[in-house]
């Protein structure tokens, strides 16, 4: 029978960092259009980003006000991804580019997916 010695701590795991969490704190509306607020929890201060999604992406119907919260945390991740140190208090704005690629991703994630047609009224 083996036995360790009675001082022998156990084995130490890999240390895996925990990855930062982002979370929506809200959103403003400006003459531009919203701005979102949001908050990088992770080592050290929580971090405070805005991202703005222009007006015209919304009447446009390039983005829905109930996604806009998932585009923006979806670029704030982006941008951590290239730059994990990146300092709070960073303004960014949604591109049209990224709005398509959100608008393809979806319709990927859901092929079934039915696009809405606008309804005219008599």
């Amino acid at each position: 029978m083996h036995t360790s010695p009675p001082n022998s701590a156990p084995p130490a795991k890999a240390s895996s960092a925990r990855p930062p969490s982002i979370r929506y704190l809200g959103f403003e509306c400006t003459s531009e259009g919203r701005r979102y607020r949001l908050s990088v929890d992770g080592p050290g201060e929580p971090r405070v980003f805005t991202v703005m999604i222009a007006n015209t992406a919304f009447q446009a119907r390039q983005a829905r006000f109930q996604d806009a919260p998932e585009l923006c945390v979806a670029h704030i991740q982006r941008e951590l991804d290239s730059n994990a140190e990146l300092q709070g208090g960073g303004s960014f704005v949604i591109t049209p580019a990224e709005l398509d690629q959100y608008r393809d991703a979806q319709l990927k994630k859901s092929p079934d997916r039915k696009t809405r047609t606008q309804r005219s009224w008599p």
